[in-house]
Order: structure tokens, then sequence, then C-alpha cells
């Protein structure tokens, strides 16, 4: 039996709103990137009955949206370099795509509406040319958009395998006030994959404990 080899595809947008989720409502902390490759070598493995040994993460990227910097202010401009400092840190490729960037209202009330665009289709081209090429044998995929259901089917149909993870939640309030938005996934995104993981679920799985353990961390405060 040779090397399992799995890489990552993280549908930014997704990952940071399971983020938040587990930060700020569970009160749990930031996931620790390098822990969390490692849980899913381990989930993988467990889930296609091969050696954990074997099961390796070799590759990783992310895929999200970036305001100009005449959108962004210097918090969010920090905050993203910090964040791009760690996924580079965990060996994750990130890649970034314009946002749309629509004027809203007008001074001194005026703001901007941002909207994705072409994220979803950069990561599903390079999850298929990396299929072609043999790259990987389990396409991770974080994300719950049913629009890469065609994507699955055909990374599938290419004798790779497909582990969608995935967060699901309903809407919540936070300390300040603030509501988020429910987290869901496509059923048929799920009935197309091999596998699914479901993270609020594994949080909670006692035979997952030591994992869980260490794979969220909080930042150190400055005094």
């Amino acid at each position: 039996m040779g090397p399992n080899r799995i890489m990552v595809f993280y549908d930014g947008g997704f990952f940071r709103h399971g983020q938040i989720y587990f930060n700020y409502n569970e009160g749990r902390g930031w996931f620790s990137l390098p822990q969390l490759h490692i849980t899913l070598e381990k989930y993988v493995a467990s889930k296609i009955k091969t050696p954990v040994e074997i099961t390796k993460v070799v590759g990783a990227h992310y895929y999200d949206g970036r305001p100009s910097t005449n959108v962004a202010d210097s918090d969010s401009l920090e905050k993203d370099r910090k964040f791009e400092m760690s996924l580079i840190s965990a060996g994750v490729v990130p890649h970034y795509l314009a946002l749309s960037e629509k004027l809203k209202g007008s001074p001194p009330e005026e703001s901007y509406y941002l909207m994705q665009k072409g994220v979803d289709v950069k990561l599903a081209l390079d999850a298929l040319d990396f299929a072609h090429d043999n790259r990987f044998d389990v396409a991770v995929l974080i994300a719950g958009d049913g629009d890469f259901v065609p994507l699955v089917r055909k990374v599938t149909s290419l004798g790779k395998q497909v582990l969608v993870a995935y967060f699901e939640f309903d809407s919540w309030k936070d300390n300040i006030g603030k509501n988020h938005k429910p987290c869901y996934v496509s059923r048929e995104l799920i009935d197309a994959a091999t596998a699914s993981l479901n993270f609020n679920q594994l949080v909670k799985d006692r035979d997952w404990k030591s994992e869980i353990r260490s794979l969220f961390f909080k930042p150190k405060t400055s005094e």
C-alpha cells in the first residue's frame, strides 16, 4: 500500500465563518492550521481505512477575495496580513482575487458593498488541475456550497476521493449584540462526496477529545 496523499482546499469565506463561530460563540479560540491538518490526516485515515502513518497532507490551498486599500481600513489590513502569515507558516498557499466594490450611500455616510467574484471557479480549476496531474489521492474540501457538486463529481470520476469538511449552525448573536448569519451545507454536496466531516459534531465527539484539545488556540493578549 502506497502513501495516501491529501490536498486541502479552503473556501476562505466559508472557513472564516466557522472560525468566527467557534471563537466568539463557543469560546474555543481560533483553529490551529497545523493541528487541523493533523486532525484531517487522522480522520481521513479512519474513513478510508489506511494507516495514519502514510496518510499525509501534501498540499493546502486557501481561496478568498480581497478588498483594495481604498476600501479596507488599517485594522482590517493588519488582520489580513497576520492571517496570511499564519497560512504561509502552516504551509497553506493563499490565493486572493479582487472583490467587486460597489459604492453605496453618499458622503459622509458612504460605504462599499463588497462581493466575491471568481473565487469558487479558481478553487475548482486548481483542484481539477491537481487531480489530472495526480497530485493527490484525497481532496479535502472545506466548503458547503452546492456549486461545488460538479467539481466533486468530476474529481471522483478521475479515481480520487473527496472529503467535504463543513460547519453547520443557526444564526447567533455575539456579546456586543452583532447578529451573525447561519451556516449550512448542501446535502447534495455531502451525497456527492466520498465522506464528510461535520466540525460541530467532531468537537463534541469523545473519541476525538485529545485532538480537539489541540485544535484551537487563543492568542496571548498584550498587557
